[in-house]
């Protein structure tokens, strides 16, 4: 039986980093914690060829050729892989490199060539922030995580680059620590501007001097050494060749919430079939908000939806909304009643504090029931701080929780959190913006909110996003959509 090697163990600060005995994974830990794995997909192990106090040298073997790996910690923590072919006819590059952050963490990425950089931030805490810049090669995202992915694939060349025998392919990242993302904001490229705009406004760029490409859709115009790019509604990627290679830069063109609210909704009622709760819901707030008319054809799909069979805050929410609509307490007790048999976990804060301003909007008496359940133990850390939000407001308890909440979401930087879904970022930018406006952070936290609300809309405009559901929870709050 082969024995497994022992890992190597570097020192890097108050962390460590762990490189397998085989070299097919390299781990750094804050203390108990796993904060990031890296590994060459597919690369097959072997031991040591080199090991020191601050570096350890591996030569992994790939199906197509050799991949010399070197991990360091000398003057920061410093992971170079080297990709070579066997001497047959050039092969297409379709190696990845695995990114996976620790359980007390969340990857932000702008995973856009030559110029990527991630993220390893705390998702419960403002710092600190495992920054990864990329000294040499090309990163871009590989495809779109599966729902229950913990890891990121990241592409190393760009799709129609070729390796031939004799030549290599170098990719080299460093990593650092920062105070939070904004000082980490300092390593995005120079030349990018704002990439989240209104529809039909230009983005400016200081680019005139390299090659750009873009979609059809797009148009670019020069101005002296400034290139603006104009585009409608929706997320379009430019392409930007710099001295150091192509660099893939999402813009992102946002559009109302009313447009995208009429555009679901009216789709749903179209449809014709029983509505679904997220569903009956967005066509509910769209009805509230004079975002869509509805005629006797689509008031009877509303009527016959079986919310409370449900068992869900969308379930319970949607008959709160559906009672105040109509005017009947009737309705807003029975959604009470639903809401207090579930969990409470995230959205049932909001929920709760809705069914107590919708009770007193058609004259029940349900302060007593609903102060009840806003005062119920929250189910999870993230539920926990809702209820915090909505009932004590202490800073000393939800400022540390609402900044994790901020790093989910990339704080203001660009680029995107690939392994949140988009209902989950429509639950977290809902706690953002609970922040009572008295703490010292609510002005970021609404920046935060607002680019992250408009990464929502994108995906609707553009067809990335479908499902009402992540627009309902983003519609979502005390007011039932009324403010959202």
């Amino acid at each position: 039986m082969r024995t497994m090697p022992a890992p190597s163990v570097m020192h890097w600060g108050d962390a460590e980093v762990r490189v397998a005995g085989d070299g097919t994974s390299v781990k750094l830990l804050r203390g108990p914690d796993l904060v990031v794995e890296l590994a060459w997909v597919g690369a097959a192990g072997a031991p040591a060829e080199f090991e020191a106090d601050d570096e350890v040298e591996h030569t992994l073997t790939t199906a197509e050729g050799r991949l010399f790996q070197r991990q360091a910690v000398n003057g920061g923590w410093r992971s170079r892989w080297v990709l070579t072919r066997e001497p047959d006819a050039p092969s297409a590059v379709e190696d990845r490199l695995r990114v996976r952050p620790g359980s007390e963490y969340s990857l932000w990425s702008w995973g856009s060539g030559v110029t990527a950089l991630l993220a390893v931030v705390p998702a419960h805490a403002a710092g600190p922030v495992l920054g990864l810049r990329l000294e040499q090669g090309y990163l871009e995202e590989f495809a779109d995580p599966a729902p229950s992915s913990a890891t990121v694939d990241y592409l190393v060349a760009p799709s129609s680059a070729q390796l031939g025998a004799g030549q290599r392919l170098v990719t080299s990242l460093i990593g650092a620590w920062y105070p939070g993302l904004d000082e980490f904001a300092g390593k995005l490229p120079g030349w990018l501007n704002d990439s989240q705009l209104d529809a039909e406004e230009s983005w400016w760029g200081d680019v005139a001097d390299y090659g750009l490409s873009a979609p059809d859709d797009v148009v670019i115009d020069y101005t002296e050494n400034l290139v603006s790019v104009t585009a409608a509604s929706g997320r379009r990627l430019l392409d930007v060749q710099t001295p150091r290679g192509l660099s893939r830069i999402p813009l992102e063109w946002v559009p109302g919430a009313e447009v995208v609210l009429h555009d679901v909704a009216s789709a749903a009622v179209a449809r014709g079939g029983p509505l679904g709760v997220a569903e009956a819901l967005c066509v509910q707030f769209a009805a509230d908000r004079r975002a869509l008319w509805l005629d006797p054809a689509a008031q009877d799909l509303l009527d016959r939806v079986d919310w409370a069979a449900d068992a869900s805050v969308l379930g319970a929410a949607f008959g709160l909304a559906r009672g105040r609509s109509l005017g009947e307490a009737s309705l807003v007790s029975d959604a009470l009643r639903l809401l207090g048999r579930l969990p409470a976990g995230v959205g049932y804060g909001r929920v709760a504090m809705a069914g107590w301003i919708t009770s007193l909007s058609v004259g029940l008496e349900a302060r007593e029931r609903c102060h009840e359940l806003l005062g119920r133990p929250a189910v999870g850390r993230t539920a926990s701080l809702e209820s915090s939000l909505l009932h004590y407001r202490s800073v000393e308890v939800g400022d540390a929780e609402l900044a994790g909440v901020a790093n989910r979401l990339g704080g203001t930087l660009p680029g995107g959190a690939p392994l949140l879904g988009w209902s989950e970022r429509a639950q977290l930018i809902g706690l953002l913006e609970l922040c009572p406006p008295e703490w010292d952070r609510a002005g970021q936290y609404a920046m935060v909110a607002e680019k992250a609300r408009g990464q929502v809309l994108c995906a609707y405009a553009d067809g990335r996003v479908v499902d009402a559901e992540p627009l309902a929870w983003l519609l979502l709050n005390p007011g039932l959509g009324a403010l959202g």
